[in-house]
């Protein structure tokens, strides 16, 4: 082989790595853009952040719930607000740390939780939720 399609052949490797690294790294940031969104608490949004076959599932209480459960909590007349503290993506995986306030039992309430969401295809598939209070 000679020296020139060596260094071609490096180099298209090289680049080859470079593109999916590159090609990782927006589709890691488009999840967190998309886990973002979710925080919005918009019922409007939520055909476009979630799977069909989404799943939420509280970590101590084994509590399940699923798209439509979500729309319901989402649209119950009750204030909800999210503020996200930060973010991390890794591979198919975005974990959120954020404070959610608003009503319950009549009175304010916050609490710090942490959601560890999983994407396919751009949209969250599930999410393990996690209570500060627990």
């Amino acid at each position: 082989m000679r020296k020139s399609q060596f260094l071609f052949i490096a180099l298209a490797l090289l680049l080859s790595s470079l593109c999916s690294c590159s090609q990782g790294n927006k589709e890691m940031q488009r999840n967190k853009e998309i886990a973002t969104k979710y925080h919005d608490l918009n019922t409007n949004d939520i055909d476009v952040i979630l799977t069909d076959n989404f799943i939420g599932r509280h970590a101590k209480s084994l509590f399940t719930w699923n798209k439509e459960d979500h729309r319901k909590y989402l649209s119950n007349g009750e204030s909800k607000k999210d503020s996200i503290i930060n973010q991390i993506a890794e591979g198919n995986w975005v974990a959120t740390r954020f404070i959610r306030t608003g009503i319950r039992d009549g009175k304010p309430a916050s609490v710090e939780v942490m959601h560890l969401k999983r994407f396919e295809n751009g949209k969250i598939v599930e999410i393990w939720e996690y209570y500060g209070c627990e």
